[in-house]
């Protein structure tokens, strides 16, 4: 597994250095005034380049995810859920807004 790791790593590596590259053609390109063959390789490169910085992610989330402790990582135990209340149809009464007592309607005055 360690193998795995460290070809992540290496490959990551690889493709920024390789958008780096495709950067500096553009670069190139750019100074002897080629402005339509520069644009490709720029977009190219920057694919190229976020690739490799995604794969350099990967590689350190996995190692990370090795190296966790036996205490962080799930049990085989089942959770036990508190019981649920009923979800059957409530009393208007309950639901409908308005004064609760017998006066009628209530009055914005100040009391």
């Amino acid at each position: 597994m360690r193998f795995a790791y460290w070809s992540r790593e290496l490959a990551g590596w690889l493709l920024i250095l390789a958008g780096l590259f495709f950067f500096w053609q553009s670069y190139s390109l750019l100074l002897n005034k080629r402005v339509f063959e520069a644009a490709p390789v720029s977009f190219i490169g920057f694919i190229v380049f976020r690739g490799g910085i995604h794969i350099l992610k990967v590689a350190v989330a996995a190692q990370v995810a090795r190296n966790l402790p036996d205490t962080l990582q799930p049990s085989g135990r089942r959770v036990v859920r508190p019981p649920v209340r009923s979800i059957a149809p409530t009393q208007a009464s309950a639901v409908l807004p308005g004064p609760k007592s017998g006066r009628g309607v209530a009055t914005n005055s100040p009391a």
